[in-house]
């Protein structure tokens, strides 16, 4: 029998490299073989804690792995982003995070530990929040037109309060106060919780927030809330109208949280994650526990569907910013 040594190195060198093009599928099959950990951007105890501890929990019975939260806040959500994006691009660090770490610290620092464009990989996006303009209870106004008229007949008088300066309870206040023409004074607190309290001691007279910042409030009259954002009102707040109905169509105060991970992650996992995602979203005892306390809509959106979005969500974050003439460095 004739032998052929080079026929045998050739078949074990294209054996080895049918296994190097499977390897990447096979882990991908695997995945989740382990904890998965979900970083937050903001201290436990919140909404938005709250609605990552409540997917962690679905997502964990759907994958047969725990799925635990890890609370990185603090820095504009820039040191859970800066952590997510230096994990090992392995599907098992997942990152919720908001409109700064996507978009607006692009623009709000000149250099960032992290490149929002191609460090984090969009996976898709979670939950969309309609804000709500809130006022302290003993202003001297019913609705927004009042408001407007109020703060134009007494430049500089009243302040607002924000969670932090250049994010989602900041920017679209100076935006509708320069748009309507009057001046009103900024006060940047650490978080929303802060902002809420001095809200209520009449410290600052005006915000922005989700609707669950003043739906414990408005009942007793410590706070009105004088519109929200969206198309419809909200099931919470049926009597508050949108900015639509209260004169001013085009108004946005809005923001979103969305998962990303590493670069490098295959891309079978990152589908995995958000085809999970979109089945628990889906799923309306999810969002009556989860989301609804908070005012929060379901979204669920392919990996191309998010990345899609932040495309223009970016080119308006950095419009806001540089009208507002906000830099955090």
């Amino acid at each position: 029998m004739t032998h052929y040594p080079f026929l045998n190195s050739r078949r074990a060198l294209l054996a080895a490299a049918c296994l190097a093009m499977a390897a990447p599928v096979m882990a991908a099959d695997a995945w989740p073989s382990k904890p998965v950990k979900l970083i937050v951007p903001y201290p436990a105890g919140g909404p938005i804690d709250g609605v990552a501890r409540g997917l962690a929990d679905r997502l964990s019975k759907l994958w047969g792995q725990p799925v635990l939260v890890d609370n990185r806040g603090g820095a504009n959500e820039i040191i859970a982003a800066d952590m997510t994006a230096k994990s090992a691009p392995d599907g098992y660090t997942i990152l919720l995070g908001g409109d700064p770490t996507f978009s607006g610290n692009r623009f709000l620092f000149s250099k960032l530990p992290y490149n929002p464009l191609i460090d984090l990989v969009p996976v898709t996006r979670v939950t969309f929040v309609n804000e709500v303009f809130i006022v302290n209870g003993n202003l001297p106004v019913n609705n927004l037109k009042e408001f407007v008229a109020l703060m134009k007949a007494n430049p500089g008088k009243y302040n607002y309060g924000s969670a932090g300066a250049g994010g989602p309870t900041h920017l679209p206040v100076d935006a509708f106060a320069r748009r309507e023409g009057f001046d009103i004074t900024h006060v940047a607190y650490k978080g929303i919780a802060p902002a809420v309290q001095d809200l209520l001691g009449g410290q600052v007279q005006i915000m922005v927030a989700g609707s669950s910042a003043a739906t414990p409030y408005v009942a007793s009259g410590k706070l009105k809330v004088l519109a929200i954002n969206g198309s419809k009102r909200a099931k919470a707040l049926p009597n508050v109208p949108t900015f639509a109905e209260a004169g001013y169509p085009n108004t946005e105060m809005y923001f979103f949280l969305g998962l990303t991970v590493p670069k490098g992650v295959p891309k079978p996992v990152i589908d995995q994650i958000a085809s999970a995602t979109r089945k628990v979203l889906a799923d309306p005892s999810f969002v009556e526990k989860t989301l609804d306390p908070f005012g929060f809509d379901p979204l669920g959106e392919t990996p191309e569907q998010f990345a899609a979005f932040l495309v223009k969500d970016r080119a308006a974050a950095e419009k806001k910013i540089k009208e507002a003439g906000v830099k955090l460095d």
